[in-house]
């Protein structure tokens, strides 16, 4: 299973949400290997610090080649999980064609919405004619505000997957990685830990329906 995290603008939260996730599946035994595909190896720093993202193996390949060590790594313990760049690349777009299921993060404003839709675009105009699963998350938010309502209703209307939790914007996340650590790792009952959770039971549920229907 390859988990491809993918939008078409930095500062979405790609690499928090990525390295949350990871951090969360092996608290739970699931031990996935989590690849930073993006130049500004956000993730490989993260690793370097003192909890060292609590174990989870990290893989940096930033290259044309990081697909291929995307299937690699999916042939030796099964889950996978990719950072991408925040931009248009090679390596973005054939990490999007290995997807089973991509994430796209978005920030609750316009400009963020508008290159979101530029992934989705991507996304299903493949030419091998193969549409993995995916869901819009909506990051950096301040939950109940009008403007991630807005934004919200707003991908719901073009018919957008969105899942129902929300990454709010709190001190936690970057508190927590000036240890090289997640909310989970900090506080496993804080309310950053809690939302991670709730995303990864989304995610699982949203793949679980799609195996049940294969």
């Amino acid at each position: 299973m390859i988990i491809t995290v993918a939008t078409m603008k930095g500062g979405s939260g790609k690499s928090t949400l990525a390295s949350c996730l990871a951090v969360y599946w092996h608290l739970r035994g699931r031990h996935p290997s989590l690849i930073d595909a993006d130049p500004q190896c956000s993730i490989m720093r993260l690793a370097a610090r003192e909890r060292a993202l609590g174990g989870v193996s990290v893989v940096e390949d930033a290259t044309d080649e990081a697909s291929k060590t995307a299937r690699r790594l999916e042939g030796g313990n099964g889950l996978v999980i990719i950072d991408t760049p925040g931009f248009r690349s090679r390596t973005t777009l054939d990490c999007l064609a290995i997807a089973d299921f991509l994430l796209i993060p978005v920030k609750p404003s316009p400009f963020d919405v508008d290159r979101m839709l530029d992934t989705v675009s991507i996304l299903t105009s493949r030419s091998d004619g193969r549409q993995p699963l995916f869901r819009c998350v909506l990051t950096q938010t301040t939950r109940e505000s009008v403007v991630a309502k807005h934004i919200r209703s707003e991908l719901t209307a073009a018919g957008l997957p969105v899942l129902g939790n929300e990454m709010a914007n709190r001190v936690a996340y970057p508190e927590a990685a000036l240890w090289g650590a997640t909310p989970s790792l900090i506080s496993w009952k804080g309310p950053a830990a809690r939302e991670i959770a709730a995303i990864a039971d989304e995610i699982d549920l949203a793949l679980g329906a799609q195996q049940a229907a294969a």
